[in-house]
C-alpha cells in the first residue's frame, strides 16, 4: 500500500514523477486527460515508447503537465483506431483508498506497439475463441 502526498506546487516536475514511478515499479506515461470526458480518457502523445514493454496488468502512472495524475494498471484492449490503440486502465486501489477513481481509457500511439504484438491483437479481435495464434512461439 502506498500513499502519494500531494503538494500544492504548480510547477510540473517530470523528475519527481519519474522517481515515484521507478520506486513503485510503474511505467510513467506523459499525456493529457481529454477534458470532454472528465479525466476518464487520456491521450498519450507520440513520445518515444517506454523501454519497458506494456503488457496487460502492467502498472502505469499517467501524468499531465497540469500535474493531473492517475495510478492504474492496464486492464484490456478496447479498440484499435486509425492512429491509436485504446486500452482500459483500472485505478490502483492502494493509491486511492475508499475514493476509487473511475476506469479510464488511454489512447496510446500505434508506435508503442511492436508489429508482432499488433498482429497478435488483431488476431485476438478477429478470433476471440482461440487462445493463441498458431504462429506464436
Amino acid at each position: 500500500m502506498f500513499i502519494l502526498s500531494v503538494t500544492m506546487e504548480s510547477i510540473f516536475s517530470l523528475d519527481y514523477f519519474s522517481t515515484i514511478a521507478v520506486d513503485l515499479h510503474y511505467v510513467l506515461l506523459l499525456g493529457q486527460p481529454l477534458p470532454e470526458f472528465l479525466c476518464t480518457a487520456w491521450h498519450i502523445s507520440s513520445q518515444p515508447a517506454s523501454s519497458v514493454p506494456l503488457i496487460l496488468s502492467q502498472c502505469i502512472l499517467l501524468v499531465s503537465p497540469a500535474s493531473t495524475t492517475y495510478f492504474g494498471h492496464l486492464r484490456s484492449i478496447v479498440k484499435i483506431e486509425k492512429s491509436s490503440l485504446v486500452v482500459s486502465v483500472f485505478p490502483e486501489p492502494s493509491a486511492y483508498g475508499p475514493f476509487l477513481q473511475d476506469t479510464c481509457h488511454v489512447h496510446l500511439p500505434l508506435s508503442f506497439v511492436s508489429l508482432f504484438w499488433m498482429h497478435q491483437i488483431q488476431y485476438s479481435i478477429h478470433f476471440p475463441t482461440f487462445r493463441q495464434h498458431p504462429s506464436a512461439p
